[in-house]
């Protein structure tokens, strides 16, 4: 009997642990690419060469929804120019801080 009573359990535990539902980034493939402005002035942002807007000095910008792999950051304050790439990794954050 004993043996039967956990031979359920352990199968109701991996029916359990088996059905849990997956969080959108998993089923993507994405994540998120944050961007810190600690220049001391504006710049704008782009990122694989897209202008995604103007950052000020001191400010947050979160890029959801990227598909995992490298993507080029450009911060422009002209004749400033700040050039990198980041490896956007699944459900997670990667940030950047302008300097």
């Amino acid at each position: 009997m004993k043996k039967i009573a956990f031979l359920i359990l352990v199968i109701a535990s991996f029916t359990v642990l088996s059905c849990r539902v997956k969080n959108t980034c998993e089923l993507n493939h994405s994540g998120s690419i944050s961007v810190i402005n600690k220049s001391g002035s504006t710049v704008e942002l782009r990122i694989n060469n897209e202008k995604i807007g103007e950052l000020d000095n001191m400010m947050v910008k979160t890029v959801d929804g990227k598909v995992v792999g490298a993507y080029d950051i450009s911060a422009i304050c002209y004749p400033r120019v700040w050039d990198t790439t980041v490896n956007v990794v699944e459900c997670k954050i990667v940030e950047y801080t302008i300097r």
